[in-house]
């Protein structure tokens, strides 16, 4: 019943003109384990109007698909409005000011969940939702009740249990509710400034205020939005009385989460000559154990290695230390079992398995280098974009022998991966499709069970499966591996990595030679200072698009929307808002779309990540 409440009160995002309250940070407890805020919704709207994509929304050749898109959701809400209580037009034309949602953690008691909107009390709409959710929660006989605090007046919704309580007041031009009622009556206290001047709130958090202070404008502008969370804070007050929490936390212990003193981040727009940049930081106790020691990230060369093509739609690279990797990993599972365990499990289960030394020929081996990218093929099909892994390693001839070895016993009962070659350069790759090894699999069971001979199945021999009538289109995945220069790279498209090795040849651009690529690095080498990073992002944005673009234009799409919408109205009317507005040439869309670039510096504080996008010019697309 409550929720239903809740969701109904959290439909007010609206607020008064001029706030004069405290901000929620100077409102909530100190022991605020839950904060997420937007610090201005009007401001924010402006915000996005001024963006890259709110620029292309407003161009003469989108605004009218976005205006019937509107439209079409017009329509779509009307289904709902008498539920909801007002109509679209007015929630959208509100002003709005701070929205934060938050959970307090008391001691010894449960979560109490709070929510700070500024309304407009003028329009009446705010007073029309709080009166829709009190309907609902009578209808759930729901008792009513009100308060006071210091002479203020304010509301009590009260549910089946003592634990099912809403408190809510809207009072100049600001809607305040909270589960506990402690909670609620101390904020309020401090709303109209008579709270205990010893009284703690949130801002004298030393963790939300660390995190904060890393998450700051770098020209003081305001945060758009924030968000902060004490995760273990959150869980032991979640948690508390139940018999099992102990042993968690004893686990969370040896695993080195109990670490985590919180995490948070924020968004920034308008900075700099920059459309948006996203702060997120995780704050870690010293020392630093288990997992976050494990993970060993460290400063490195960012640099794309000469086989990742110009045109991939995302790249990360990172650096990490594999032999910290492992003696962490080594003293958890001694923990968790016995001294000695890891090296025994280790050696009979892939040493002696596999016949290698895997600390010796792998671990050892490894760089450090660890690569993520992805790329999209020419298909036109869903899945067109194909995922790639990198490992740099130190001796090219020692890990070829390695994964030699390796294939030869995967290959012992069946020929599962098969050389081949492209360009000089030889490879493995499975045999056949994943997706013709699982036709393969279901007719041998089928042929078991039968009681035919499943070795007498071939491939070749299976007749082509049902098709459907409207069939989405998929590309064939094919796994393969191999050495690209000094690295072993792994990824699920064969034309994919053969793609790499002519990238590698010279027949294809290259990403470190791309004068967009350099100029997102640039960027981050003036937000990073004198910094250097552990892990580098790189995305082209404009590469998924067309991805998305061509495939909207696709016979087998459109076949697609034309048998959704037989069934469903709202399916109709976006094929009709798609029939009736072409889209704009591709090259009117890409600009809109620039290159974003991020990355992840790991200090003595913990791991801080920023991911940033150039503001487009706006001589360049305003017509």
């Amino acid at each position: 019943m409550l929720s239903v409440v809740a969701t109904c009160i959290a439909s007010v995002s609206l607020q008064a003109q001029d706030i004069k309250r405290p901000r929620a940070v100077d409102l909530l407890p100190e022991r605020t384990s839950l904060y997420i805020q937007i610090d201005n919704v009007q401001e924010l709207v402006s915000d996005f109007n001024e963006s890259n994509f709110g620029q292309m929304l407003r161009d003469e050749r989108i605004a009218p698909f976005v205006s019937e898109l509107y439209a079409e959701a017009q329509k779509a809400y009307a289904d709902i409005e008498e539920q909801v209580g007002v109509s679209l037009a007015d929630l959208r034309s509100l002003p709005t000011g701070e929205v934060c949602f938050a959970v307090v953690t008391p001691r010894r008691e449960s979560p109490s969940f709070v929510l700070i909107v500024d309304v407009s009390e003028d329009s009446g709409v705010a007073e029309a939702l709080i009166e829709r959710g009190r309907e609902v929660a009578r209808n759930e006989d729901a008792q009513f009740e009100t308060g006071d605090s210091d002479g203020l007046e304010y509301q009590i919704v009260r549910g089946d249990s003592a634990d099912e309580r809403v408190f809510y007041i809207l009072h100049e031009g600001t809607f305040l509710a909270a589960t506990n009622e402690v909670v609620f009556q101390e904020m309020l206290a401090r709303w109209m400034s008579v709270a205990d001047s010893k009284d703690t709130t949130l801002a004298d958090n030393r963790t939300f205020a660390t995190i904060m202070n890393k998450c700051r404008s770098i020209d003081g502008q305001p945060m758009a939005f924030s968000f902060f969370a004490d995760p273990i804070m959150l869980a032991r007050s979640a948690t508390q009385g139940n018999a099992t929490a102990p042993l968690v936390f004893g686990v969370l212990r040896t695993l080195g989460v109990d670490g985590i003193s919180g995490i948070g981040g924020s968004a920034i727009f308008s900075e700099q000559g920059y459309a948006s940049i996203f702060h997120g930081h995780l704050l870690l106790t010293n020392p630093r154990e288990g997992i976050f020691e494990m993970v060993a990230l460290k400063p490195g060369i960012y640099d794309p290695e000469p086989f990742v093509p110009e045109n991939c739609a995302s790249y990360m690279t990172s650096h990490w230390d594999a032999r910290k990797f492992m003696v962490e990993l080594e003293k958890i599972v001694d923990t968790f079992t016995s001294e000695g365990t890891f090296q025994e499990q280790l050696q009979s289960n892939v040493n002696d398995e596999l016949e290698i030394d895997l600390q010796k020929d792998l671990i050892e081996n490894l760089d450090g280098r660890l690569t993520l990218f992805s790329w999209v093929n020419e298909l036109k099909a869903f899945n067109s974009q194909s995922n790639a892994l990198a490992l740099r390693v130190n001796d090219v001839e020692g890990g070829e022998e390695l994964v030699e070895k390796l294939m030869a016993r995967v290959n012992e009962d069946e020929e599962i991966f098969v050389n081949s070659e492209h360009g000089g350069t030889s490879y493995w790759k499975m045999a056949s499709s994943i997706e013709d090894q699982g036709r393969l699999r279901r007719e041998r069971r089928l042929a078991r069970d039968e009681g035919r001979d499943p070795d007498d199945v071939e491939l070749d021999d299976l007749p082509d499966e049902d098709q459907e009538e409207f069939r989405i289109e998929l590309r064939p995945t094919q796994p393969c591996m191999g050495f690209v220069g000094d690295h072993f790279v792994i990824t699920e498209s064969t034309s994919f990595f053969e793609y790499l090795i002519d990238t590698h040849r010279g027949r294809h651009p290259r990403m470190v030679d791309d004068p967009r690529f350099q100029a997102t690095m640039d960027d981050m080498k003036r937000l990073l200072g004198t910094a250097v990073p552990s892990v580098t992002v790189y995305s082209r944005p404009d590469v998924t698009l067309r991805l998305f673009y061509d495939l909207a234009q696709t016979e087998n799409t459109k076949e697609l929307l034309s048998s959704g919408a037989e069934n469903n109205k709202y399916v109709a009317g976006l094929k009709r808002v798609m029939d009736e507005n072409p889209l704009p040439p591709f090259d009117d869309l890409v600009k809109y779309f620039p290159p974003q670039g991020g990355f992840v510096v790991n200090d003595e504080t913990g791991f801080h990540l920023l991911a940033f996008e150039k503001r487009t010019d706006e001589k360049s697309v305003s017509r």
